[in-house]
């Protein structure tokens, strides 16, 4: 027989205790040391008077009779409070087991249950305990939407002796259907057989509705995404398609392959028009950029390049995208090391990086790059300058996709936000890490780094 909690009849427990678990007080205990003391007094008197006047055999019988009335009373008293304080414990226990907020039962193998409390009867949908016993004797049938979920409760019980967080999706007595979490152990007897299932069920409805809003909110979101980068790509397709047009006329004339152009007037606005194609299809590529990146329709095509050439190449596009043809300091310490990268689209990055710093930074002011190895042989790229910085919290505002840290209508600085969100998301598709630094009025450096794999040292590719 099981001894515990569950195996308490609450009516017996409450009359063993007085009436029920809240007016149990304390038990009256008796005290034997009084007693003991009084008996031994009367004996003494008895003795005297004992001795004085009867035998000595019988005074002997009666410090007998008397030593065993002690030893009596001390069982008694033990008996009785022992009793007492037992019955008081199983009162409280009892009182824990019908007030939980969390419902606590007892089942069989078999799918029948042997006890419920109060709480599990109201989340099961019924009046009282005793009602949900005698109505729910098959829980694999009655109480789980899939009636499979028995089977994997007893599957992880032989397994384990016990399930925690056990979620299910169940049927209440009225019909309606809301998830629980259920936390058990197996009883088992000495033989090592399982007599019963006991534990605690918590109604996690609320729970699973949050999450299936917050999951659905997410495809939502994917969804719009991946419609906003299928529009973004087909309208900058449709933009480009008379933007060459424009490009291709304008340049024809601003060099008069077809004989002078006159006024001579014409030729500022030709190359006013080609200039203001040419950064406006520089804009639609990286609207169609950010779509592909986004939509992952880009891939790389690697090869083993040159990390000093790329870096000089990337240099060059930035001066003729920013018609800025300072100085820029470069510094590469791994001149004869490879990269296994898709040139074009790092080279890309790289050259939105020098073009930023280009912008960012006044007349006078330096800007450099670099590119070395670390000593666990990454690849890096480092792009430095001393421009007007920006403060550290919108560094990470400054890497999102359209993202303008100046959103003002006089800004000083035109551009449309995506050069940051490209260049991180081409190193990241290399594998790589993108990290800025950058202080107000002290500049700005970034770092490229590329994962060891996409190192190659030009005398290891020769021996190869």
């Amino acid at each position: 027989m099981i001894r515990g909690l569950f195996n308490r009849d609450p009516s017996a427990a409450q009359r063993a205790a007085g009436l029920n678990a809240a007016s149990v007080k304390r038990p009256v205990k008796l005290r034997p040391e009084w007693l003991v003391a009084i008996t031994a007094a009367l004996s003494g008197v008895i003795v005297g008077v004992a001795i004085s006047q009867i035998p000595p055999r019988e005074a002997i019988a009666i410090l007998v009779a008397l030593g065993a009335s002690c030893l009596t009373v001390l069982v008694l008293d033990r008996t009785i409070n022992g009793g007492n304080l037992l019955s008081a414990r199983e009162a409280t226990y009892r009182s824990f087991f019908e007030h939980a907020i969390e419902g606590v039962f007892r089942t069989t193998p078999d799918g029948r249950y042997l006890d419920a409390n109060p709480a599990l009867a109201r989340i099961y949908g019924y009046e009282s305990p005793a009602a949900l016993i005698a109505g729910l004797t098959d829980i694999a049938g009655q109480l789980y939407v899939d009636s499979n979920r028995r089977a994997e409760f007893q599957s992880l019980m032989k397994a384990h002796d016990r399930v925690t967080a056990f979620e299910s999706e169940i049927r209440r007595h009225d019909g309606v259907a809301i998830w629980i979490s259920e936390n058990a152990r197996a009883v088992r007897d000495w033989n090592g057989d399982v007599i019963c299932y006991e534990g605690t069920v918590e109604d996690v409805t609320e729970r699973h509705v949050s999450q299936r809003k917050l999951r659905a909110a997410l495809t939502a979101a994917e969804e719009a995404s991946r419609a906003k980068s299928a529009f973004l790509a087909a309208m900058s397709h449709e933009l480009k398609t008379p933007l060459n047009a424009v490009l291709g006329f304008s340049d024809i004339i601003r060099n008069e392959m077809l004989g002078p152009i006159a006024p001579p007037r014409y030729k500022t606005y030709v190359e006013d028009i080609h200039a203001g194609g040419a950064r406006l299809l520089a804009i639609i590529n990286d609207i169609l950029d950010v779509a592909r990146l986004s939509g992952g329709a880009i891939s790389l095509v690697s090869r083993s390049y040159p990390a000093a050439k790329l870096l000089s190449e990337a240099v060059s596009l930035a001066r003729s995208a920013t018609l800025d043809q300072r100085e820029i300091g470069i510094d590469v310490q791994n001149l004869n090391s490879l990269v296994d990268v898709d040139p074009q689209r790092l080279r890309q990055a790289l050259a939105n990086l020098v073009s930023n710093a280009l912008k960012f930074t006044p007349d006078g002011g330096e800007v450099r790059v670099s590119s070395g190895l670390t000593s666990s042989g990454e690849t890096f790229f480092v792009v430095r300058d001393r421009g007007i910085g920006m403060a550290s919290e919108t560094v990470a505002a400054a890497l999102e996709p359209f993202r303008q840290l100046d959103r003002s209508l006089a800004r000083r600085f035109e551009g449309t936000g995506l050069g940051l969100s490209i260049c991180k998301s081409l190193v990241e598709l290399h594998g790589g890490v993108l990290a800025v630094e950058s202080t107000i009025g002290a500049g700005t450096t970034v770092t490229m780094t590329l994962p060891a794999v996409r190192t190659r040292p030009r005398e290891t590719l020769a021996v190869a």
